[in-house]
């Protein structure tokens, strides 16, 4: 559907928001959760689960998301069958619909920032902002070299300091939002290797 394959070039690019001061001079608490995300985010492990995601027309996908250090792929089920995998330095969308194929650069993508091995969040990236209250921590994150290109961010639920994801959102830089809400995530991905292979077969 064409408005799925716009979506996805929507998929996590977001606009900057304000942040002041460089990280040598945030509080230990901003360090320490700086800390956690990193952690999770290169957990060898990865997690799995299944997401809702709301496009920016208000229009619902949802299926599956598996995450490994540097590689996501993403399953939409319904309304329409496709399948996201993003790695390296592409994003590469199929739908099945009518066996269109999509590529996307992650280069000035900040869905990038979160696939780099290992994940440093440091230069080049810049933590724009983070929010830790109750048992939730949200950490936003822009490429410092390229701010205007968007904005990602993360929000997780921290239960005795142990991280899960529960949310990505992104605003691109016309203030369209795209939200990815995920449930029942686990980690520990049983993957084959061949599984994160482009859908475009190269």
């Amino acid at each position: 559907m064409k408005w799925m394959r716009r979506g996805v070039l929507l998929l996590l690019p977001m606009l900057l928001a304000a942040c002041h001061g460089g990280q040598q001079l945030r509080p230990t608490c901003e360090l320490t959760a700086i800390s956690q995300v990193e952690t999770y985010l290169n957990n060898p492990q990865g997690f799995e689960g299944q997401f809702t995601q709301t496009w920016p027309d208000g229009g619902k996908s949802t299926g599956r998301i598996i995450y490994e250090p540097g590689k996501l792929r993403l399953n939409y089920e319904t309304p329409a069958p496709m399948i996201v995998v993003a790695k390296d330095k592409r994003m590469v969308a199929k739908d099945f619909s009518n066996q269109s194929v999509t590529h996307i650069g992650l280069a000035r993508n900040p869905l990038g920032l979160m696939l780099k091995t290992p994940v440093h969040l440091a230069e080049p990236i810049l933590v724009t902002n983070i929010q830790h209250k109750g048992n939730l921590l949200q950490i936003s994150m822009a490429s410092s070299d390229n701010p205007s290109q968007g904005l990602l961010t993360l929000l997780f639920t921290d239960v005795n300091g142990v991280l899960t994801l529960k949310q990505m959102q992104a605003v691109d830089v016309r203030q369209r939002r795209s939200i990815m809400d995920l449930e029942n995530i686990q980690s520990g991905v049983h993957v084959s290797s061949g599984y994160f292979a482009y859908p475009d077969g190269n």
